[in-house]
């Protein structure tokens, strides 16, 4: 084999791994193309939310809500809690009919909210020791700041007590009055408010409240 021979077949060689390499480069790039289109996508996805925005995670159909007070100042010992109807977050429907008779404490509150996030687990297991004391809650606000969803929050502490869920308008915080979280009515038998209890509580308050409506 001349010398001719042999640098033809080394040019040859040459060529073909120059254009190995030029499609190995191809195909990486497309791989990381592809890979950036995939992430962008589910950022996308991530910050819509999954819905169209229109109306917060987890929020209840307008339709679905209702309360015999349109809106109005909080409530005070003596006033009268109004009816309402709304889902439950467990499913099913959550009344306020149903508490008639008994002394029941109502309380409303935004999981995203740290004084409703250090005040539930308190004042739930209180009254849940306490015979003869009904429990209803309202979640409301729903996703109008950063913060678990109602679910998560309630999961995470270990809570179980019955919630009714508020719709986009927050109509049944604004038929309650509510202007701060939590507000707590303490509601006697005759579904009169007795004590009425807003932001986070001590264990002696909540306990004295708890004691004015079983004794009421």
């Amino acid at each position: 084999m001349t010398n001719a021979t042999r640098s033809r077949q080394r040019d040859r060689r040459s060529k073909a791994e120059v254009e190995r390499e030029r499609r190995a480069k191809q195909r990486r790039v497309w791989i990381v193309v592809a890979a950036l289109v995939v992430a962008a996508v589910i950022g996308a996805i991530l910050l819509s939310g999954g819905d169209d925005g229109s109306v917060p995670p987890s929020s209840a159909p307008a339709d679905a809500v209702s309360i015999d007070r349109a809106s109005g100042p909080e409530l005070a010992p003596g006033d009268e809690v109004p009816g309402f109807s709304a889902p439950g977050l467990d499913g099913g429907t959550v009344s306020w009919t149903d508490s008639r008779g008994t002394p029941t404490v109502l309380v409303v509150w935004a999981s995203w909210c740290p004084h409703c996030q250090a005040e539930l687990p308190v004042l739930v297991p209180a009254v849940q020791a306490r015979d003869g004391v009904g429990l209803v809650s309202v979640t409301t606000a729903i996703g109008e700041n950063p913060g678990p969803t109602p679910e998560e929050f309630l999961a995470d502490e270990g809570l179980t007590l019955t919630t009714a869920v508020d719709d986009a308008d927050l109509t049944l915080m604004r038929g309650l009055g509510v202007s701060s979280f939590p507000t707590v009515y303490y509601v006697g038998a005759d579904g009169a408010v007795v004590a009425v209890s807003v932001g986070e509580s001590s264990a002696d308050t909540i306990d004295a409240n708890l004691d004015a409506i079983v004794t009421d």
